[in-house]
């Protein structure tokens, strides 16, 4: 099976990204994201502008256990216990992956006004607690990013 990804060519140099469709029951939520295929994160995680664009009310979330440090300094982390993320393979066959998924939250009434615009430019990242189940296939001369199982 595989998945196939996208180079983003609005960062430099392009970065690998694949479109997931996320459902949360729970929350309402059923809205496509490109998440970016981050091989250094250890967890999928999605950050505050995609936590603006899914209309997530925090306040309503799980705190989990831990905090995450990355680029933005470490910060506050919840949950979307039932998440459910669906990608779409080349056969056109839907592939589900259900997971606690972590959403992370920068303090940006602590930010300055640069601060706060580059934090709400970072992508949300697919991390290795679901890269794991793949190869990865990361090729920028060929145009080509695949997750295959």
């Amino acid at each position: 099976m595989m998945i196939r990804g996208f180079l983003n060519r609005g960062y430099e140099p392009p970065a690998p990204f694949v479109k997931v469709f996320l459902i949360s029951k729970n929350l309402g939520v059923r809205k496509f994201l490109d998440l970016h295929i981050d091989t250094g994160a250890a967890s999928t995680i999605i950050l505050d502008k995609d936590v603006r664009y899914l209309r997530l009310d925090v306040k309503s979330l799980k705190k989990a256990e831990r905090k995450i440090g990355g680029i933005g300094g470490l910060i506050d982390t919840y949950l979307i216990e039932d998440a459910t993320m669906i990608f779409k393979t080349e056969e056109d066959v839907p592939h589900e992956e259900k997971l606690a998924l972590l959403v992370g939250i920068h303090k940006l009434d602590k930010l300055t006004e640069e601060e706060r615009r580059l934090i709400m430019k970072l992508p949300s990242l697919l991390g290795r607690d679901i890269l794991r189940k793949f190869r990865l296939i990361y090729d920028e001369r060929l145009n080509q990013v695949f997750m295959e199982s």
